[in-house]
């Protein structure tokens, strides 16, 4: 790896709470926002939508990563709580709209945040072994 990924967690570590709140910020406004249009099959889906929000679920997980070392399950459950909570505000601003009505099923209003703490941890894990391994962070 190069220099500038051992940087890059370096930097984490030393300003945790700017990276701690742009991550919470950014897990709840992505579910809140791309809960309706990253669901394939119904109604708005957009798959350029859906690769852009993984890559920034990579993002987020790389910064848990320099965050929380060997915490999965406790990445986990902050990305479950913020993902349902981002999940609530988005159904809470979008309440009465008549394209809300197929995605108010309760597997997505139940399964879209799981899904989404699912492959910020799984990311998460990838990073831990694989990227942490070379630069031996």
């Amino acid at each position: 790896m190069k220099k500038s990924d051992e940087n890059f967690y370096e930097q984490v570590q030393e300003e945790w709470l700017k990276f701690l709140i742009l991550n919470m910020i950014g897990i709840v406004f992505t579910t809140g926002i791309t809960f309706t249009v990253v669901i394939p099959g119904l109604k708005g889906f957009s798959l350029y939508l859906s690769v852009f929000i993984l890559a920034f679920y990579f993002l987020i997980a790389n910064i848990f990563v320099g965050l929380f070392k060997k915490r999965l399950y406790f990445v986990f459950t902050i990305s479950l709580i913020l993902s349902s909570l981002g999940m609530g505000w988005g159904l809470w601003l979008e309440w009465g709209e008549v394209s809300l009505v197929e995605h108010m099923n309760p597997v997505v209003i139940i399964g879209y945040p799981c899904i989404v703490a699912f492959i910020i941890s799984l990311m998460y894990q990838f990073s831990t072994k694989v990227l942490l391994k070379r630069i031996n962070f």
